[in-house]
């Protein structure tokens, strides 16, 4: 057996996923039927731009624009909070391509150096430095050189919430919350104002907004209500992965965890308002279980995704591409595929 046809919400429950990998490790891509010409895969920095998110970014001030995590010119995460006041606030949005047999998983992090409210500070517990939200586009590979989107992702306030760009993706254990917007191909969120969680449906965001979309250059907006803002997008693996040792006080992670026996930091290092607060992408903890613990969502989507949700049609465990399990040596090769 190698999909997973039924759309019952308690299968994956039932099954356990220890079961669930044993019945599709061994899986082909099977496209389905599809009205665009056939062609050789995108390249992984094509999909990540095809499928780059529009983002309508809930402002106040400057501190909700989203910025590079670097934008102060380091990798030191408890100097962000006074240093956003003069740093380059140049939109920039991190990317990361982890492809199976039958699918592509795009995950895009947003960051901003504060997470406030619209209370001062020292009268609110909504205040910490950095923060790091996330999207994931899941995309079916068909034979056509994007593939067919399927599922979004998004992240909020320590949970994460299901979309569906058509009928074949049906509930798991998260329920889903409603269809893709979608721009020129490109799905559409919405990003609160002050707290900075991410949405696949319509906000009402005060009291304006700054829309963002992928370009060849990172803009700063021009105000709170710049609605074209040209974002770059940055490779994960190339940036936030490769500083993954430094941790501790005044460097760039902390918060330490295990990961199927490797240890990597959980949280950005970070001071005000409360000690390390914000998420690293592989250190989410969100709607676990069953299986799917800390770092899946990230490391591990293929085995997140069975669990999150049911998908019609083949769905693949086995990872042609997935940089993060090798480097932390959790592939092992099958023939010449890789598998978690």
């Amino acid at each position: 057996m190698n999909s997973l046809s039924t759309g019952r919400p308690g299968f994956l429950a039932a099954l356990g996923l220890a079961g669930v990998t044993a019945l599709m490790l061994s899986c082909s891509a099977s496209p389905a039927p599809t009205t665009m010409p056939p062609g050789p895969p995108a390249s992984h920095q094509e999909l990540a731009r095809h499928y780059a998110p529009v983002v309508h970014q809930g402002a106040a001030t400057d501190q909700d624009y989203i910025t590079a995590i670097d934008f102060d010119g380091d990798w030191i995460g408890n100097n962000n909070w006074q240093n956003q006041l003069a740093g380059d606030l140049s939109a920039h949005v991190y990317y990361s391509v982890i492809e199976t047999k039958t699918h592509w998983f795009l995950f895009y992090s947003l960051f901003h150096a504060w997470d406030y409210t619209d209370d001062l500070c020292e009268e609110s517990d909504g205040c910490h430095e950095n923060d790091l939200e996330s999207v994931q586009v899941v995309v079916a590979r068909d034979g056509t050189p994007f593939g067919r989107p399927v599922a979004l992702e998004t992240l909020a306030h320590g949970h994460i919430y299901l979309y569906t760009f058509d009928s074949a993706v049906k509930r798991g254990a998260l329920r889903i919350r409603g269809r893709v917007t979608v721009e020129e191909g490109h799905p559409v969120v919405w990003v609160e104002t002050y707290g900075h969680g991410i949405y696949g449906q319509r906000l009402r965001l005060r009291p304006s907004q700054v829309v963002y979309r992928p370009g060849d250059t990172a803009e700063v907006p021009e105000g709170i209500d710049d609605r074209d803002v040209s974002y770059r997008l940055m490779p994960i693996y190339d940036t936030l992965w490769e500083h993954r040792s430094e941790v501790g006080p005044g460097k760039a992670f902390d918060r330490l965890f295990d990961y199927r026996g490797r240890i990597l930091p959980a949280a950005f290092d970070g001071d005000d308002y409360g000690a390390d607060k914000a998420n690293t992408p592989w250190g989410y903890n969100q709607e676990t279980g069953d299986g799917v613990g800390r770092g899946d969502f990230f490391l591990d989507p293929a085995r997140a995704l069975v669990y999150h949700a049911t998908f019609d049609g083949d769905f693949c465990l086995e990872y042609v591409h997935n940089p993060y399990l090798a480097d932390l040596g959790l592939l092992r090769l099958s023939g010449d595929q890789q598998t978690a």
